[in-house]
């Protein structure tokens, strides 16, 4: 059985760049500054439903090319039961797992469907993103926070206790994307107002990332403290990370690597970045942010589209300052574990989770918990 059965039985024109009155400056050699406060409170839900029913927010043209729905029901008044979660007592105490998910098209339409062509999209992405204790998403369509809001309302009506932050419409065209995290606040919290989109005054890459700092929920123990780390969500343009193109992204990344990790140390003394999303390149590709001194990709080529042809998502650390690696990364093949065909399959995203665990605690400098662990573990 896959990794998802596994852990359901035992424990994915910018209208144009925004500025921002307190907006601080993250990166020097390129004019990154902070969007101070991009999250979109949940409880302003109700007043953007109101401008999606009154036509103010025209989400079917945001989300056009959206997979056809002819035998969808609804979220709201469907007669489907809430998505049946594994117990959330059974994760470990001693460790989080983190994860990247790239739902493709996440907008209104795909929020709004329970089963399509025998299959429960939501249902099947609640189920998904309920197995892990934080996941940074891509691909949020429509311009709000309602697809986002939907996800969470199905999970935590199972009786888990999700919530989530969600960024600003970003993008040059008017196919804008938001960033989301979405995470289990019995296990993390967000460190309160960590959360900013990146500010690219020189316009060097389509959809700048969003960060925001968390901790794990834990008691201290052996006198180690919770684990703390900030997160970079990423979500790179296709058309910008070949080798002919004019600036390639990648080579962005790594200058935003090390000035947000740099910000956030001078800032909050936080040493732990993590860099994650759907990068659109193999690790062969990682060009500049491969060169940056003890950076990896935890999972490396391993394929992360739905399809087992390409390797398009990434977890980077710096294996020397996030000694709380585990070893063991894995990723979702939700398709085979929940025996869906292709086509279904793609109707939940083209891109399948890819995540990575973590120690809930503070590891010291010298000892590493990957080590003790002897090797990285691919877990199916």
């Amino acid at each position: 059985m896959g990794l998802l059965s596994n852990l359901l039985q035992s424990s994915r024109s910018r209208s144009r760049k925004q500025s921002s009155s307190r907006a601080r400056s993250v990166l020097s050699y390129i004019p990154f500054v902070r969007w101070i406060g991009p999250s979109v409170s949940f409880a302003g839900i109700a007043a953007a439903l109101v401008m999606v029913v009154t036509g103010r927010i025209d989400l079917s043209a945001l989300d056009a090319g959206a997979e056809s729905a002819t035998t969808s029901e609804s979220v709201s008044g469907t007669a489907f039961q809430s998505v049946t979660l594994s117990p959330l007592g059974q994760r470990s105490a001693a460790t989080i797992r983190l994860a990247t998910f790239n739902i493709q098209m996440f907008g209104d339409k795909k929020s709004s469907t329970r089963v399509v062509e025998g299959v429960d999209v939501m249902g099947t992405l609640a189920q998904i993103v309920s197995q892990f204790d934080l996941v940074a998403i891509q691909e949020v369509r429509g311009g709000n926070s309602v697809p986002v809001e939907r996800l969470v309302a199905l999970i935590n009506s199972s009786g888990a206790r999700y919530t989530a932050t969600v960024s600003p419409p970003i993008g040059r065209t008017s196919q804008t994307e938001c960033y989301a995290y979405v995470w289990d606040q019995t296990r993390i919290q967000m460190i309160r107002d960590s959360d900013y989109v990146v500010q690219d005054n020189a316009d060097r890459m389509h959809r700048e990332p969003m960060v925001a700092s968390f901790q794990a929920i834990t008691a201290p123990r052996d006198g180690r403290k919770p684990f703390s780390f900030t997160m970079i969500n990423a979500h790179t343009d296709p058309d910008e990370v070949t080798p002919n193109a004019t600036s390639n992204e990648i080579n962005v990344l790594d200058d935003v690597f090390v000035r947000v990790r740099q910000f956030e140390y001078d800032r909050m003394g936080e040493e732990d970045c993590i860099l994650l999303g759907d990068l659109n390149v193999d690790a062969d590709h990682l060009q500049e942010l491969a060169m940056i001194p003890n950076v990896f990709s935890i999972a490396g080529n391993t394929l992360t589209n739905t399809r087992h042809s390409k390797t398009y998502d990434h977890i980077l650390i710096d294996r020397e300052m996030t000694r709380e690696y585990t070893g063991r990364f894995g990723v979702i093949d939700f398709q085979k574990d929940l025996g869906l065909t292709e086509e279904q399959a793609l109707l939940v995203s083209d891109h399948m989770p890819l995540w990575a665990e973590f120690s809930a605690y503070e590891v010291p400098l010298g000892e590493s918990v990957a080590t003790r662990n002897e090797s990285t573990q691919m877990i199916r």
